[in-house]
């Protein structure tokens, strides 16, 4: 399996909430198999990563207001605190910086974004992350990409954080 770490792509992002209109993150593929055209879906990603992010605000917003137990980590405080936000870009300076994750089979790319416990200062205890289908959110799952992977029936139906619209 191809852990590739330390390997970036510029993508575009919403200079509002980044303070500029592309950002660099890393992307690891989490399968041996490859497309033959590595680079397109790269570029699929690069260009529709504003969007996507938009999507994982959604449901992350979404997500927290209707889960009271999640709170969010206050370095100067050292504890969890309960934030009530107005609106899901408040939400951004609290996820932290994604790394993409991308995995193929059966002629699907699957593609995601991490936001690894640790890393992120919602009260996840593994982090959370999303699946994507080109455009198409599929799953946002409090646990790794790997492992929504490894569990997909579970995931893509109970394991949702949300009712996505199919």
């Amino acid at each position: 399996m191809d852990m590739s770490q330390n390997t970036s792509i510029e993508v575009i992002s919403d200079p509002m909430l980044y303070g500029v209109g592309q950002v660099a993150l890393d992307y690891r593929i989490h399968t041996e198999i490859r497309p033959e055209d590595l680079s397109r879906v790269l570029s699929f990603i690069q260009e529709y990563y504003r969007q996507a992010y938009n999507q994982v605000l959604d449901g992350v917003f979404l997500a927290y207001k209707n889960n009271p137990k999640w709170d969010v980590w206050m370095d100067e405080a050292k504890s969890f605190l309960r934030v009530n936000f107005t609106q899901k870009e408040e939400l951004h300076a609290y996820i932290g910086m994604p790394i993409i994750d991308l995995a193929f089979y059966n002629g699907r790319v699957f593609w995601g974004l991490a936001f690894p416990g640790g890393t992120n200062k919602l009260s996840y205890e593994h982090g959370f992350c999303t699946v994507f289908e080109q455009e198409k959110l599929l799953v946002l799952a409090d646990n790794d990409f790997p492992l929504v992977l490894q569990w997909w029936d579970y995931y893509y139906t109970d394991g949702n954080i949300l009712a996505l619209p199919v």
